[in-house]
């Protein structure tokens, strides 16, 4: 049986919600970060999974997000 775990991987942020189970009971669990949205399966590698082997290029604190775009910008359309 998986552990839910208590951290979020990529942000750091307490209480990663289940998303979804696998059709075949206690096969995997998805879980979610309600802060940065993150998704990932329990049966992940570690270094996606456990917050201090997670790739520190890929990580932000919830403070970083305040200076996200909402939205990448959409291109203008070359005339033909």
């Amino acid at each position: 049986m998986d552990i839910q775990p208590d951290t979020c991987p990529r942000c750091e942020s307490a209480g990663p919600e289940i998303l979804s189970h696998s059709p075949v009971e206690g096969v995997w669990t998805v879980y979610h970060c309600n802060v940065c949205f993150v998704t990932w399966r329990s049966t992940e590698p570690d270094f996606i999974t456990d917050v201090q082997k997670y790739p520190a290029n890929f990580k932000f604190t919830p403070a970083d997000m305040a200076h996200f775009d909402i939205m990448p910008a959409v291109p203008v359309l070359k005339s033909r």
